[in-house]
């Protein structure tokens, strides 16, 4: 009977010490330094991890800038062997995975995750950070009964275009989609398809990033009537009338949230990407009144561009 005693107090002490070091691995943050949004998912992450006690939780982020010293970051952080590293866009998603390739990571602030050959690996899960279609539907209906549609967009969010396609045409519209090479081609594009649609799809790409070309697809919107939107807030700051989006802070609470379910489980949500609770509307009210349109006051907005 004693020798039993003292096997199962033994098994206990090492089944403690296990633990005790799953612990002391951590949570950790990996981001790419320099970008308000992502800044706004880390204050959202911190602030969650708290709430629901994430073990072992390292507030202090480790920042990447492009430079060798990312890889002396990652190795002393893969040196400490974090149970799970939360990865604030897709480099530092990347360059996590090749660090570390067995740890357990959440990512967000990624709009395509798919096209970046994240979703299918079994250790990552994210969390959905391109604007929800049936938010985007809510705020256009607001405004218009018009259901013809095309989505605009660069050549490497080709793969990507499908699925919100459908997931639009499941809110009633009528989507058609168009590939623009570069910013050269935009004004023959954009004769291509002004007669055929009184909605125009803006997506965070290559395209849009361009200040000039961003200028030049609102302007045409205003000539021919049509409503530039999109499922990114920053579309709106540059010019893009309206945009239905997740609050990146709503993205790193929901990151933290993932984050503990992973860990108390050991295994992957049943699904791979998940969705932030809150969604937001920017307005962008120069285009608005360029557009004659008036912004009901009954429309929810969180966000307006003057």
């Amino acid at each position: 009977m004693r020798m039993r005693v003292k096997a199962v107090a033994f098994g206990l002490v090492l089944s403690l010490a296990v633990t005790a070091r799953a612990y002391a691995a951590g949570v950790f943050i990996v981001s790419y330094k320099g970008v308000e949004a992502f800044e706004s998912a880390k204050a959202g992450f911190i602030q969650m991890a708290y709430g629901v006690q994430l073990p072992g939780f390292n507030p202090k982020a480790v920042e990447l800038d492009g430079t060798a010293a990312d890889d002396t970051a990652l190795s002393a952080l893969a040196g400490q062997a974090p149970s799970l590293v939360f990865a604030i866009g897709a480099t530092a998603a990347k360059k996590v995975r090749k660090a570390m390739p067995d740890v357990w990571i959440v990512y967000g602030m990624i709009y395509y995750p798919e096209a970046e050959g994240l979703a299918q690996d079994p250790k990552m899960v994210g969390v959905a950070s391109l604007g929800p279609a049936k938010g985007l539907a809510t705020a256009i209906k607001a405004l218009t009964r018009a259901k013809s549609m095309v989505i605009l967009h660069a050549s490497a969010e080709s793969q990507a275009v499908p699925a919100i396609m459908d997931r639009l045409k499941a809110e009633g519209f009528d989507v058609q989609s168009k590939v623009v090479a570069s910013p050269s081609d935009l004004q023959g594009a954009f004769d291509s398809v002004k007669e055929q649609a009184k909605i125009l799809l803006l997506l965070p790409d290559s395209l849009t990033a361009n200040q000039d070309a961003m200028r030049f697809i609102v302007s045409q919107c205003v000539a021919a009537g049509i409503l530039p939107v999109g499922l990114a807030e920053p579309l709106v700051s540059s010019g893009a009338l309206l945009a239905a989006f997740y609050p990146p802070e709503s993205v790193g609470n929901q990151a933290a949230r993932v984050a503990s379910e992973v860990l108390k489980s050991g295994s992957p949500p049943s699904e791979k990407i998940l969705t932030p609770p809150d969604i937001n509307t920017a307005v962008n009210k120069s285009t608005a009144q360029a557009l004659k349109i008036q912004i009901p006051k009954t429309m929810r907005v969180e966000v307006t561009y003057e």
